[in-house]
């Protein structure tokens, strides 16, 4: 390089028109020398990371490395296993999917080659006069874009290897097969490249070469972010498109439980987790949602999960009387429980989402309750809802006139005695259990809310029967509250009861 200073001054001075030539001749110069693809190829295999396959005397790292990363650690969403909220740390069968991505390539990779480009970005700026002050902007970005395509040709070599170290799937292999890319892969080195990024910047505007340079390293790194953003991009729209097939929920919507692509996405957060937190310190969180790229896309992979639920719950072949609320508040409350278990991060990045899911589970779960109480308590629900709209128009004093006070009683013994609650609130808590999924964990939280929406239905009726017929209401409110909470607390004491039987049984068998 430095046999070219003298050569470059007298050339300048006589026909300055060659110069562009004499850049190409330099640029082979260093792309056949330090920067030649042998060279780089036994870097690459010395990395860190490297397989046990040792390098041929020819050199012939393509078929002998294939992208070093043979062993891709990305799979399709629908490969991942369903999570539970009862056990959110716990994935089962997961385990052998959850492989963190191999960093230490690019880590050594950007450490030790992104300064020497800078090196070689600087040489060519001053050895061919690229960076005077004295020019004007539009100068300056030419021969700014002269020294990129100098450089770009002398460290080809260098980004040919740091694709396949980012797992870019750009490349054909020896045999001309194209390299299947790891996005996992991708989506760790964009995070690793963009904070490389932060030592490339001309803090104390020195200008000149110093600028020309730091600003070459920094297009290098665009560049190579640009194709990794895109793999993974990529990715994320096939998801989508899988999401989006609706797969196994069935066409009438009753008991579809909590959708695949929903129980599955907490272990791909889980997995993006584990991957960003390879080779970092144990303390070290990924801020997700900082990263404008990782952040819109994860999210539009998360709304397309509504999208696919609002549309399972609209189409005509599903029940609307319950199926499609029972759909929305599972769903929902499962994936809001699933991704506050990830920690804030991930809270953080879904907050737009979280909130949308809170109120879809808000009023599809009123509606349901809505549904499951007038349905059970149907002749009582009738008879208040006429008296509260007789009591508007006539006042309280008159509604006997309207609805005999024998009539109403009569209905009352019929469907209100202590023995009848028992069963209808019986019978009301077992539906729920057939309706409701165990994996969606929302049979307790679902019960809860339907306890408390008796007690103010029963409040209200009570109020309605001593106000106009000077009537107490048996049970009260708070006796239906308290049978409610025994029918929940027999059920669960008979399920485990039966749990215990059924070990018992297996045991005999096994012995």
């Amino acid at each position: 390089m430095l046999a070219y200073i003298k050569i470059i001054e007298v050339l300048a001075l006589l026909k300055p028109e060659i110069l562009p030539a004499v850049r190409d001749a330099y640029s082979e110069l260093v792309a056949e020398g330090i920067m030649s693809k042998k060279r780089m190829k036994i870097y690459f295999a010395q990395l860190p990371g490297r397989t046990s396959v040792k390098i041929a005397n020819d050199g012939n790292f393509d078929a002998k490395f294939p992208g070093r990363s043979s062993a891709s650690v990305t799979h399709d969403l629908s490969e991942y296993p369903p999570v539970s909220l009862r056990h959110p740390n716990v994935v089962s069968g997961g385990d052998g999917m959850m492989k963190p991505v191999n960093v230490e390539d690019i880590e050594a990779a950007l450490a030790e080659m992104l300064p020497l480009i800078a090196r070689e970005a600087y040489f060519t700026a001053a050895l061919f006069g690229l960076s005077s002050r004295h020019l004007d902007g539009r100068q300056k970005k030419r021969n700014f874009e002269a020294a990129k395509k100098s450089v770009d040709n002398s460290s080809q070599y260098f980004r040919y290897y740091m694709n396949r170290i980012c797992g870019i799937a750009s490349e054909v292999d020896a045999e001309g097969k194209k390299v299947k890319g790891d996005a996992m892969l991708s989506l760790v080195a964009s995070i690793h490249l963009n904070e490389a990024m932060d030592g490339y910047i001309d803090r104390n505007k020195k200008g000149g070469d110093h600028s020309l340079s730091l600003a070459y390293v920094r297009a290098t790194i665009l560049d190579l972010r640009k194709k990794v953003d895109k793999q993974w991009v990529i990715w994320i729209e096939d998801q989508i498109k899988w999401i989006r097939t609706n797969p196994g929920v069935p066409p009438n919507g009753k008991r579809a439980g909590v959708f695949a692509s929903i129980s599955r996405l907490p272990s791909y957060l889980d997995h993006v987790l584990i991957c960003c937190k390879a080779g970092r310190p144990k303390d070290y969180t990924p801020n997700l949602a900082k990263i404008k790229v990782v952040s819109y896309y994860l999210q539009k992979m998360a709304s397309s999960l509504f999208a696919s639920l609002n549309e399972c719950a609209e189409r005509e072949t599903t029940d609307q009387q319950y199926a499609a609320n029972v759909m929305r508040m599972e769903n929902s409350y499962f994936f809001t429980q699933s991704v506050k278990q990830r920690g804030l991060e991930f809270s953080t990045l879904f907050q737009k989402q979280i909130t949308g899911a809170s109120v879809i589970c808000k009023q599809s779960t009123d509606a349901y309750l809505g549904w499951m109480i007038k349905r059970e308590f149907k002749a009582m629900h009738s008879l208040f809802s006429n008296i509260s709209r007789i009591r508007k128009d006539v006042g309280d004093a008159d509604v006997p006139i309207h609805v005999p006070r024998a009539q109403f009683v009569r209905t009352l013994q019929k469907e209100s005695s202590k023995e009848i609650m028992k069963e209808k609130i019986g019978v009301v808590y077992a539906r729920m259990e057939k309706h409701l999924s165990e994996s969606g964990g929302l049979l307790p939280v679902a019960w809860k809310a339907l306890v408390k929406v008796l007690y103010e239905w029963f409040g209200r009726w009570e109020k309605l029967s001593t106000s106009c017929y000077k009537f107490i209401l048996e049970p009260s409110a708070i006796d239906v509250v308290r049978i409610a909470k025994k029918s929940a607390s027999g059920s669960a004491s008979s399920r485990r009861i039966e749990g215990k039987s059924s070990d018992s049984k297996h045991k005999l068998v096994s012995v």
